[in-house]
């Protein structure tokens, strides 16, 4: 009885060791492995003639804003503060001045506040600004003219993704071409989506 009682110990032993080695030898899911879900968000810049189509709208980190002029007046997009919507942000990002037709995609490298505005002219006291992730009852500065009331554009997402590559870039001196990004930009990672122009990301906010 003592034999059969060790030999059951022991595999029960051995049993336990295997599902030990099964289950440490499986897999990690790890938190990058898993497809990451972003959102595409349309912002017309030229508006209503000065403003932007979406100025106060949520982006989560990975997220893409398409940034598409419209109109024949020039217009820029430039990163400022809440403090100051109209002041350049020092460091900040700068996409240019261009008409239409000139469209370009930006990453949202980390969820933070943005805030955006263009520098062309009185662009920004007529209400040409906007912001991204704004502070709980933030409230705009009341000098400044009310923006014009954003509109719900088509949302190209959410998409899901396994990764997504993306570079700094510097568009101040980026010219307008035809349903593209400029040739003088650096491009990047490609992102399948349905309308030209709008298949590449150049950059991170």
């Amino acid at each position: 009885m003592a034999k059969i009682a060790r030999k059951f110990q022991m595999s029960v032993v051995l049993l336990i060791s295997i599902l030990i080695v099964a289950v440490s030898s499986q897999p990690s899911s790890a938190p990058e492995d898993q497809p990451v879900s972003i959102t595409n968000h349309v912002i017309k810049v030229g508006y209503m003639g000065t403003g932007f189509s979406q100025n106060n709208f949520t982006a989560g980190k990975g997220d893409v804003l398409y940034w598409e002029w419209e109109g024949e007046l020039k217009h820029s997009v430039i990163e400022s503060t809440p403090e100051t919507p109209c002041v350049k942000k020092e460091g900040g990002f700068d996409l240019g001045v261009h008409k239409t037709p000139f469209n370009v995609s930006i990453a949202v490298e980390e969820k933070r506040t943005y805030v955006f505005f263009s520098d062309v002219s009185d662009d920004c006291k007529n209400g040409m600004y906007g912001g991204i992730n704004l502070p709980q009852g933030y409230v705009w500065p009341e000098q400044l003219t009310v923006p014009p009331k954003q509109i719900e554009t088509p949302n190209l997402g959410p998409k899901p993704t396994g990764s997504m590559t993306t570079m700094g870039v510097n568009s101040a001196n980026a010219q307008p071409t035809q349903g593209s990004v400029s040739d003088s930009l650096e491009i990047s990672s490609s992102c399948d989506l349905t309308k030209p122009g709008y298949n590449i990301i150049t950059g991170t906010l």
